[in-house]
């Protein structure tokens, strides 16, 4: 049986890069012990979709939202309200009937 896909969305703008990271990785291995294959945009963006860590804004939205649009659930990190970007990935996700998790559910959920 193939792993659904969860993409992982949260703040990132205007945040200390290397926090962000550490905690896209976290959740990304809270996303794992449950059950899920996660997408870290940290971990693929630059592999998949080519765009550098220099890139502007909008390209690494058009990666971003590529990557979720394969994925079966999207896990919103705590303070993803904050963010224009994973507004608009919820935003997507939920138009798309995707699954919305939030960060504090996926610590006690199994799929």
């Amino acid at each position: 049986m193939e792993k659904k896909k969860i993409y992982i969305s949260g703040a990132i703008a205007h945040h200390d890069i290397e926090e962000r990271k550490n905690a896209f990785k976290i959740a990304a291995a809270y996303c794992k012990v449950c059950g899920f294959e996660p997408v870290n945009p940290f971990d693929n963006i630059y592999h998949r979709c080519g765009v550098g860590e220099k890139a502007d804004w909008r390209a690494h939205m058009r990666a971003d939202l590529q990557m979720l649009l394969e994925c079966d659930a999207i896990c919103m990190m705590d303070g993803w309200e904050e963010s224009k970007g994973a507004k608009l990935e919820h935003d997507v996700a939920s138009t798309c009937g995707m699954t919305v998790y939030y960060e504090s559910d996926v610590r006690t959920m199994r799929i």
